[in-house]
């Protein structure tokens, strides 16, 4: 539902983070789990998730539940296993111990969200219900893609705070808080994307992706080492610019050409690179969610890295042995 790292990371801070450290766990051992957030960017909800999707011709829902769920159930729960060992280890050997924080911002902020209504709670889950039912694995004859979904459920909830609030301006000039954010990433996301674009074709022309498709050919590599020497590529592009999606975008268009080379529908290449840009964000001390983390935990951001590192690369590991043994 929340497809920004940082996002869900500020989130997180507000909720999840007081209670790991109220079960005694320390500090920097809940801002290294609430910085790894976000480790698999889920379709249909992530724009770069619904592109990767496009590229390999699937509708995101089926990307979503015939491929990123059976890759990310296991690597999630890796990574969760990870982390205890990880930051346990970390707290003895720095001799931390649990947190006695001052929670007192953090439980006004709670105390200004408990005045909400419980039903403004359900409304960011109801584009993935409607995406979830009308889609070609539920329904073939009614389907309804990501754009509809949002403006439907934009138009729902609208009506719903009309209802709870009975402010109209206010209401009004809440809901379009959504086209005024649609209108501030896009001036980013739509440049950014052109420019990815641009340099794909860039590379095409310069012959480079012959050239690493014919490397790929005469190693024996084949579609599970290409997939693995692009993810690689990708997750060192994520880490030195500490964006996820610029990384991916930069070369994601070059997929379809490599699949047609090594006869595969590209979804497993796919699968690794778009995995790779987002869960190896998490070692990039110049990422917006490390940032946030990092300064809200008071400690520099490579203390942050320190700790979600392993777990990250044990995630990124499991992530290529599982797609390639299943896909």
């Amino acid at each position: 539902m929340i497809t920004s790292a940082a996002g869900l990371a500020m989130l997180l801070i507000v909720t999840v983070y007081p209670l790991i450290i109220r079960v005694g766990c320390s500090s920097l051992s809940a801002a290294a789990v609430v910085a790894s957030v976000l480790c698999v960017g889920y379709a249909p909800a992530s724009g770069v998730a619904v592109m990767a999707a496009e590229l390999v011709h699937l509708d995101p829902v089926e990307y979503l539940v015939s491929y990123q769920l059976v890759m990310a159930a296991p690597v999630v729960l890796v990574m969760a296993i990870t982390h205890v060992i990880v930051q346990r280890y970390f707290d003895k050997k720095d001799g931390v111990h649990g947190y006695v924080a001052d929670f007192a911002e953090l439980e006004a902020k709670r105390k200004e969200l408990e005045k909400t209504p419980l039903i403004y709670a359900c409304m960011p889950v109801l584009p993935l219900v409607l995406l979830l039912i009308f889609n070609k694995m539920v329904y073939k004859t009614i389907t309804m893609n990501v754009a509809t979904a949002m403006f439907l459920s934009w138009f729902v909830c609208f009506l719903v705070d009309l209802l709870v609030r009975r402010e109209a301006k206010k209401s009004f000039d809440l809901s379009f808080s959504m086209f005024k954010g649609m209108g501030s990433i896009l001036t980013s996301t739509v440049g950014l994307i052109f420019v990815a674009a641009f340099f794909a074709k860039g590379l095409q022309q310069t012959g480079l992706i012959t050239y690493l498709i014919d490397v790929a050919k005469n190693c024996g590599l084949g579609v599970t080492g290409t997939g693995v020497v692009l993810s690689a590529i990708i997750g060192v592009v994520t880490v030195l610019t500490g964006s996820g999606v610029a990384a991916f975008t930069s070369l994601a268009h070059v997929i379809p050409d490599v699949a047609q080379h090594l006869n595969s529908n590209g979804i497993a290449i796919m699968l690794m690179m778009h995995t790779a840009s987002e869960m190896l964000r998490a070692l990039s001390p110049v990422a917006g969610v490390i940032i946030i983390v990092a300064g809200f935990a008071k400690v520099s951001p490579f203390a942050i890295i320190k700790r979600t590192a392993i777990p990250c690369v044990v995630g990124y590991i499991t992530m290529l042995i599982i797609v390639s043994a299943i896909f």
